[in-house]
């Protein structure tokens, strides 16, 4: 049985690394299986003590973990540190768990150590726990359960455990580090220091190991920093924190000023066009139920779904969604869903739209994209098991995959700001005001509407049509006065205003002729307003204005 039992005995300190000599030496020792363990030839159980990256060890039976145990031939060692390395596919692999017990008769079993394992994205990936232990052991057994995905395989590359030799360096990592990105920026700028102090060499520079060094710029999202340094007796000392930039800075958005615009003479509506353009530091995309925002490229938005799916069923999903399984049109691409999906947490394979349906061998893209780019993995595709679709790894490859295993999929949409309110561009907007809402959305959340009116005048008549042409209203939402501008060959004899509710408000007399008219509205309350204007040749015209 493989039960993680918490051990109080437990120091783990981020990421830390203390070691000089490995105990398991691939050369005189022998690893053993611990538990039920279901691994191909290739891929057994020695593996994961020949401090080679390039194999491991695989177990199909993950919901038990993943065991060893090796028999020290009687020398005794304190292990203070185990180094686990990441193994070179599917990250939802990794164990996400581990417990080592200690042995001197390798019958009775102490546990040293217990801890968790930060699922990452990165592949042949060292990191090393230390631990509290004072006692000597001549057997050693790990165990690693749990999985960083919904599967039930288990791989490991390597694992290593350690002692010290002398004084061991002493490294100091700041905390972690949350900052909000630099203005304009997808990044944030953030400085650090790391210090290491050792006995006997004194003070010794470290090496940065992954991560940015102090003074970068810091990509949105979380950036594990790790650092080490080795002293003369070759004790190596590691440490850890994270750097997280949050995306503090909201989208823009640019809504028109208010569009007036005449219906032709006799109808009721009138066709409006209109833009919004829309901008963001990093990228707009529109949430989506079901859902986890990666960016938009291009005009396209992509998701990944929060749900797997059979390759047949994605497809299916994705067009009811308005879009298809997505498109991966260069290696640019790649590099940034790839990273999007890091900073989201989403480590495992996923579905894509690259499919050999139609024409075996032939494949297209689900969208139709006359894309040519792909980055298939050695040896494929291979079409085994009529394998019609395709897949994108955590490393950037492709592979062919049936219909029969589940994954989470890419979605592609066609960007568009979210309207919550009026109608499209180019719609046919009804006569009177319609008020049109956008609200435009980035991938952290930040979000911004803006408004505007569109306001459609009605023609009455063709022969009311030079008056409606020759005449203008301004200003418009009026305040105090309004000027009647009359371009036309008609002279205005009156106008009679109407309030919304069709009440006769006030008549002025012109009679005078062609020149620009002023008509007080000072002591009118607030609202829309109708202006019916009549000619001397019998023509009339009804024209609308708002008063502040």
């Amino acid at each position: 049985m493989k039960k993680i039992t918490l051990s109080f005995l437990l120091l783990l300190i981020s990421f830390t690394t203390i070691y000089a000599q490995g105990i398991f030496d691939d050369s005189i020792h022998t690893a053993t299986n611990f538990g039920s363990v279901n691994s191909p030839g290739a891929e057994g159980v020695q593996n994961i003590i020949d401090q080679n990256s390039n194999t491991k060890f695989l177990d199909f039976n993950a919901f038990d973990g993943i065991g060893f145990e090796v028999d020290l031939l009687g020398v005794s060692q304190t292990a203070i540190a185990m180094e686990f390395v990441t193994a070179n596919d599917a990250p939802e692999r990794d164990p996400d768990a581990y417990e080592v017990f200690g042995s001197n008769d390798g019958m009775s079993y102490t546990s040293i150590a217990t801890g968790t394992i930060p699922c990452i994205s990165a592949r042949f990936f060292s990191r090393t726990f230390s631990f509290t232990n004072t006692n000597g052991y001549t057997y050693y057994r790990v165990n690693f359960t749990g999985t960083c995905g919904a599967t039930s395989i288990n791989q490991i590359a390597d694992v290593q455990l350690y002692t010290a030799i002398g004084d061991v360096p002493v490294i100091t990592c700041p905390a972690d580090i949350i900052i909000n990105n630099s203005t304009g920026q997808c990044t944030g700028n953030t400085t650090y220091t790391v210090t290491v102090n050792d006995t006997e060499d004194g003070t010794i520079t470290p090496t940065l190991v992954t991560g940015l060094a102090s003074g970068s710029d810091f990509p949105i999202g979380t950036t594990i920093v790790s650092y080490s340094v080795t002293d003369s007796d070759n004790n190596t000392v590691s440490c850890s924190f994270n750097v997280t930039v949050n995306d503090s800075e909201n989208p823009v958005a640019t809504c028109p000023a208010d569009i007036n615009a005449d219906t032709n003479p006799g109808e009721s509506t009138a066709v409006v066009n209109y833009t919004v353009p829309v901008s963001d530091n990093c990228s707009t995309i529109n949430p989506l139920t079901g859902f986890t925002p990666l960016g938009t490229i291009n005009g396209k938005a992509y998701y990944i779904s929060d749900n797997p799916f059979t390759a047949n069923n994605a497809y299916t999903d994705a067009e009811s969604q308005g879009g298809f399984v997505g498109t991966i049109r260069n290696s640019a691409d790649v590099t940034y869903l790839l990273n999007a999906m890091n900073m989201a947490g989403i480590t495992e394979t996923i579905l894509i739209g690259y499919n050999d349906l139609a024409n075996e061998g032939t494949f297209v893209w689900h969208s139709g994209d006359t894309a040519t780019y792909n980055n298939w993995n050695s040896g494929e595709p291979n079409n085994a098991g009529n394998e019609d679709y395709t897949t994108l790894g955590s490393s950037g490859g492709w592979n062919d995959v049936d219909t029969s295993t589940t994954f989470k999929y890419l979605l592609e949409l066609d960007y568009a700001p979210q309207q919550t309110a009026g109608l499209a561009s180019g719609s046919n907007f009804p006569i009177g005001t319609t008020t049109n809402t956008f609200v435009v959305t980035d991938v952290a959340g930040n979000s911004v509407s803006c408004s505007f009116d569109v306001i459609v005048n009605e023609v009455l008549s063709v022969t009311s049509f030079s008056l409606e042409t020759g005449i203008t209203m301004f200003p418009n939402p009026a305040t105090s006065s309004l000027i009647l501008k009359n371009t036309s060959n008609d002279i205005l004899d009156n106008a009679t205003i109407y309030d919304i509710n069709g009440r006769t408000i006030s008549t002025v007399s012109f009679n005078t002729t062609l020149e620009d008219k002023t008509i007080d509205v000072s002591n009118f309350t607030s609202g829309l307003y109708l202006v019916k204007l009549e000619g001397s040749s019998g023509n009339s015209v009804v024209k609308r204005f708002i008063k502040k």
